[in-house]
């Protein structure tokens, strides 16, 4: 359970720091067309958090600039529709994963769950930080639709990038959720769903936490490439200064000639 509970406060930073950097990228006619597959679940969630919170949805703008994705009105009841609004998304994300890890049986295998990930740590901090590396690069090389499901993942993880007050919501709700079972687990209860043994062992144990083992890799290396993208132009200007253009309209120069 403690390491569940890392895995989920792990998942909300690195989905705190996508939406930080994301910035204007989703207002961007190309970028939202190309990344439309992705985009739809996350609007999708949205439109439930809209529809319960009697909050106007304007439309959709998949190619105009200067626009998001799915255009919102003001939610009357905001503090009830921005946790309301991050459950949904936080679910229909993890949904996506558990169906990405069900239909792709041969490329999920390449993913830790985690008890692999215990097992791996209690032989040594490597062999776990090698656990965890080398499963991208796995998943990689099963086939072309791991390729565009990892993808599609990817562009639904920016989609999904929490903002401030999501954040603190996302915290609220997987702090709930952690401490509901551990309390359960603690009282002795057992849950009614979870009683069955092929369930708890089939499900969720493992490919429930698989899938969450697999969001917080593939939400680590989405944070990864936008940090890439803000920090080597960065990079190429300190490297490499522009040169400075001359102002014609500043009169603070001295002019030498005739």
């Amino acid at each position: 359970m403690i390491l569940m509970a890392i895995l989920l406060l792990l998942l909300v930073v690195t989905l705190y720091g996508v939406g930080r950097l994301r910035g204007d990228l989703l207002t961007r006619g190309p970028v939202k067309l190309a990344l439309s597959p992705g985009l739809l679940p996350d609007s999708l969630a949205r439109t439930f958090a809209c529809l319960a919170t009697a909050t106007p949805i304007i439309g959709l703008s998949p190619w105009r600039d200067g626009t998001p994705f799915l255009i919102e009105g003001e939610c009357p009841v905001n503090r009830i529709g921005v946790p309301l609004a991050t459950l949904f998304r936080l679910l229909v994300l993890f949904s996506a994963f558990i169906a990405v890890v069900l239909l792709l049986p041969a490329a999920a295998a390449t993913v830790p769950d985690p008890e692999t990930l215990s097992h791996a740590y209690e032989k040594g901090i490597g062999t776990l930080i090698t656990t965890v590396l080398v499963a991208p690069f796995a998943w990689l090389g099963t086939g072309l639709i791991s390729w565009w499901a990892l993808a599609w993942l990817g562009a639904m993880v920016m989609a999904a990038g929490l903002r401030p007050g999501e954040t603190a919501s996302a915290f609220l709700v997987s702090g709930g959720v952690i401490a509901l079972l551990e309390g359960a687990h603690w009282l002795g209860l057992q849950f009614g769903v979870f009683s069955n043994g092929w369930f708890l062992q089939r499900f969720y144990e493992a490919d429930a936490g698989r899938a969450l083992v697999f969001l917080v890799l593939v939400s680590v290396m989405t944070l990864t490439v936008l940090a890439a993208m803000h920090w080597i132009p960065m990079l190429i200007q300190r490297l490499r200064p522009r040169p400075i253009q001359w102002d014609d309209q500043k009169q603070d120069r001295f002019v030498i000639g005739s």
